[in-house]
């Protein structure tokens, strides 16, 4: 049997235990954000650190598996929480692992981890929050050091550990204002709470917690009151409206510094480091800033989307992710809905990241729109090989497409073939480009009277005052049709164009 069994045999049972509670951790999300989302988070987290360690050989070693799980995790971490318990567990598997393994530490290398990965789930936070997860976190070590402080053997740390995590779990009720006010306790902290029952069945055996009563996630009697769709709970005051997440290829001697930067765009920082990678987390109304941070790290995997607008979204129904090099569409693409990935160099592009902004949009199906065609083809590409969710490619590669058909899968009704939408708006919409040396005649190629919308999208460095000139223009040609200009931030070209008529 491999020296690894027993930690893989727990990190599935994690994994598990979340899959099989995540409608219930989704429907107590109140916290930072109440978008419904901490268990289908810490569950895609767990997942994607689960299949890092299902590549590895039966007889990898314990270290080998324990880095794995860290690294996948971290790639993969989604949320606020996701984020966060990725670097709670990647610091207990950093400490188990250097004290002999899951079965053979001892009574003290097990209270030691379980402190190591509460402090690390706190400095991962920019503005650390009592009555979440990172209290649920302490309250655990402090236990588990109590008994083994004591004497107590290792299965009565990891035992004692989650009583002390429930107590925290039971208290979160009362620490957290949107958590009293629904009536239930902190999402991400039941989660972590699985977590530590898995691993005190893992060491101490499948009945260790018989007689300890578990703690019931809603107030009894009370019916569940979650805050409304559209209204963030970042404790006190909201946050921002939007999320950003990144990956950059960093040591962790960069976490403090992206830490404090990200601070100052926004809130629910959490940045995280392991492996030669950080994991950032931004809520933030300045999302270009914080698009723009990525890009000088040359992060991978930059997604954004709209808070606002992920609260009113099924993961039952139709998504939609918009692929773009112009990191300036990133706010208004989210604000139609989309789940947005930013790809400034379009060939670097990998399946990997685009899987996950599909999952991040939709459990059952996902429309990709592309505005480039490196893009196309990557989408293209992990088309051929999913499953679910079902992936649609829309057949286009130009940013002006990108904001078309966005914008047409915003204004769908419960129903009605999104993708067709966005196809007839592909369709309906011409596009070009200019070097806006002669941007009258450029445009004077596309427009015509049955124009209704013309898209300009500058590139970095080029003055927004060119729309006023292509005002002029356009109203010459199409009297009535409208101009809409955006910043978008590519290097090259310095104006792309589209063009949507009415249908002929």
């Amino acid at each position: 049997m491999s020296e690894a069994h027993a930690l893989r045999r727990w990190l599935g049972s994690g994994m598990d235990a979340v899959r099989h509670s995540r409608g219930r951790l989704d429907a107590i999300n109140v916290f930072p954000v109440a978008d419904a989302d901490t268990g289908t988070n810490v569950y895609l987290t767990l997942q994607e650190g689960n299949r890092a360690v299902a590549r590895l050989p039966a007889d990898a070693s314990h270290r080998d598996v324990a880095a794995a799980f860290a690294r996948g995790a971290l790639m993969g971490a989604r949320g606020n929480s996701g984020v966060i318990l990725s670097q709670y567990l990647s610091a207990l598997l950093r400490v188990i692992d250097s004290k002999g393994g899951l079965e053979s530490v001892d009574a003290r290398g097990l209270s030691l981890a379980l402190g190591r990965a509460a402090e690390a789930a706190y400095a991962a936070v920019g503005a650390p929050v009592e009555g979440t997860i990172l209290s649920v976190a302490r309250a655990a070590a402090r236990s588990a050091n109590a008994s083994a402080t004591g004497g107590g053997s290792r299965e009565q740390v990891i035992v004692a550990a989650v009583d002390g995590a429930r107590d925290g779990l039971k208290r979160t009720t009362e620490q957290l204002p949107s958590a009293r006010a629904a009536g239930v306790v902190d999402a991400g902290a039941a989660a972590l709470v699985l977590q530590l029952e898995m691993l005190a069945e893992a060491i101490a055996g499948e009945g260790a917690l018989a007689a300890h009563p578990a703690v019931a996630w809603e107030l009894p009697g009370r019916r569940h009151r979650v805050v409304q769709p559209g209204h963030a709970s970042h404790g006190e005051e909201d946050g921002g409206e939007y999320e950003v997440m990144f990956v950059a290829d960093r040591e962790e001697d960069a976490r403090a510094g992206l830490l404090e930067r990200l601070t100052a765009i926004g809130d629910s920082v959490t940045v995280t480091a392991s492996h030669g990678l950080v994991q950032a987390h931004v809520h933030t109304d300045h999302p270009a800033r914080a698009v723009a941070l990525a890009e000088e790290l040359d992060a991978h995997q930059i997604v954004a989307r709209s808070i606002t607008m992920s609260t009113v979204q099924d993961r039952s129904a139709t998504g939609v992710v918009a692929l773009t090099t112009c990191p300036g569409l990133a706010e208004p693409l989210a604000d139609a809905g989309a789940v947005v990935l930013v790809v400034p160099e379009p060939g670097s592009l990998r399946k990997r990241d685009l899987s996950r902004a599909v999952r991040d949009a939709s459990g059952a199906e996902a429309i990709v729109v592309a505005g480039d065609p490196s893009l196309l083809a990557t989408a293209r590409a992990l088309a051929d090989k999913r499953g679910r969710p079902r992936l649609v490619v829309i057949e286009a590669s130009h940013e002006a497409h990108v904001i078309a058909a966005v914008a047409a899968s915003a204004l769908a009704t419960p129903g009605e073939d999104v993708a067709h939408l966005m196809r007839a708006a592909v369709a309906s919409t011409a596009v070009g480009q200019s070097t806006g040396d002669a941007l009258d005649e450029d445009l004077d190629t596309l427009v015509g009277p049955g124009t209704e919308v013309v898209t300009l999208v500058l590139a970095r460095g080029i003055d927004d005052s060119v729309g006023d000139e292509a005002r002029a223009s356009v109203e010459a040609r199409s009297p009535g049709a409208e101009l809409a200009v955006y910043p978008g931030g590519q290097e090259w070209p310095p104006i792309l164009i589209g063009v949507e008529s009415a249908p002929s």
